[in-house]
């Protein structure tokens, strides 16, 4: 009796522990969607990152990239990820936003003016964004960007004034475009990215908004002759993978995923700014001509913008979490006002 107890207990450890016990596979092949094209910066990054991760992994980790939309707009991919076709993606702000609609608050017009308060505000909220995105069934794997967005058009937009009947392209189903063009009395043509080349090639659509590196990418740029000067916004941006494709790899290999992405996104956010910049002469060799807003305008905008800020305020996120983020822009405005030297 006494041996078949003994037996019996044993079998129990033996299944209990054969149940709790997880598997990994030894391959793992991450299919990753971006819209960027091929030569961009974004891909010929993303690019070195992959061979980077299959080197250290001695073939473990290999990455399966689908360029330039050839997975479709962003709302494409996220349903791609949600049956398991495409495990991991880079977003911008509208893709992040039908994930999670409070990320939007990021991106709302006219709120940052410099890197350094975007890279603040961003490193302060990123925990809370973890958590939330974690709740959706993803993994923040590091923050990225489009860069400062500037309006490009085949006529002058100088003035609040010169925006009255423009073709203006809006990316289609994204609400914060949505309300600012609705406060500034544009009525929009609602399309997908993919679609915008094509559009101005027609004259469907006459303007769109971009960031100067972007258009250029995107060729967007030949088949415009302004830019103008004013930013409107900081388009945000993420590298997001699911929690289903991410809970396959190894506890080890998950580590050295998150560490890698990290440093990538951090090398990304830096190339896509030195190129944004470097933009601006290659915009004007192509004859691009920029037009400025007059300060009243400005004015008006940046008012018309908080006016945006208050109306999507329990729409797309809490006046608790537009609180918080306008409390750590000017912790950092006053840090940076208070460490600046005394002039002579």
């Amino acid at each position: 009796m006494y041996k078949k107890i003994l037996m019996l207990f044993t079998m129990v450890c033996t299944i209990t522990t054969f149940s709790v016990t997880k598997s990994y596979a030894s391959t793992n092949e991450i299919k990753f969607a971006v819209l960027a094209p091929e030569g961009s910066t974004w891909l010929n990054l993303m690019r070195q990152f992959s061979e980077q991760i299959t080197k250290e992994t001695k073939g473990q980790i290999t990455y399966k990239i689908f360029p330039g939309g050839i997975s479709g707009d962003e709302f494409d991919v996220i349903r791609k990820m949600r049956i398991g076709k495409i495990d991991s993606a880079g977003f911008t702000g509208v893709g992040l936003g039908q994930i999670l609609p409070s990320i939007r608050v990021l991106e709302l017009p006219r709120l940052f003016s410099s890197y350094k308060e975007i890279d603040y505000v961003t490193a302060k909220m990123r925990p809370y964004f973890e958590k939330e995105l974690d709740k959706k069934g993803y993994i923040l794997l590091g923050w990225a960007e489009v860069g400062f967005v500037n309006m490009f058009s085949n006529k002058p937009l100088d003035s609040l004034n010169s925006l009255e009947g423009v073709k203006m392209w809006a990316w289609e189903g994204d609400p914060l475009a949505k309300e600012l063009f609705e406060k500034l009395k544009i009525v929009p043509n609602p399309m997908p990215v993919t679609d915008v080349f094509t559009s101005l090639q027609t004259g469907l659509i006459n303007a769109v908004y971009v960031s100067p590196l972007a258009a250029i990418a995107l060729q967007w740029f030949t088949r415009t002759k302004y830019m103008n000067t004013l930013k409107l916004t900081n388009a945000t941006g993420a590298i997001l993978m699911t929690k289903n494709s991410f809970n396959k790899l190894s506890p080890a290999h998950q580590k050295l995923l998150r560490e890698r992405s990290d440093e990538f996104c951090k090398r990304l956010v830096e190339a896509s700014r030195r190129d944004n910049d470097k933009a601006y002469d290659t915009l004007k060799r192509n004859n691009i001509k920029f037009v400025d807003m007059n300060e009243q305008d400005i004015k008006k905008f940046d008012q018309i913008s908080e006016q945006v800020w208050k109306s999507l305020t329990g729409k797309l996120y809490s006046r608790e979490l537009l609180d918080q983020v306008l409390k750590y822009r000017e912790e950092f405005k006053s840090s940076a006002k208070n460490t600046k030297s005394p002039k002579k």
